[in-house]
């Protein structure tokens, strides 16, 4: 005789997302993302990374991740930094 359980994720109120923790679960294998992922991470950009550290201001974002979304965006076909803000805004995106 099988017994077959149900398990039930936690329900709190406190939660803060219903999707996975890991965004990746939720992309195909085969997803353009990861070409341009694997391309831009061939790509040293530690000295313009390097630039912003112990610099005043606010936090800038490592280039490999500015890089991968133009690269994105561009795949997709939009061109104008406009674009490239609404698309960020409105899609799930994986570039971190």
């Amino acid at each position: 005789m099988v017994v077959l359980f149900m398990v039930l994720k936690d329900d709190t109120i406190n939660q803060s997302m219903l999707i996975p923790r890991d965004l990746r679960n939720m992309i195909p294998e085969d997803h353009p993302c990861y070409f341009i992922k694997n391309v831009v991470d061939q790509i040293d950009s530690s000295k313009a990374n390097h630039e912003f550290v112990d610099t005043a201001g606010e936090f800038a974002y490592p280039r490999e991740m500015l890089l991968r979304l133009v690269l994105m965006s561009v795949f997709d076909g939009g061109l104008s930094s406009r674009e490239i803000e609404r698309k960020i805004k409105t899609i799930l995106v994986i570039c971190i």
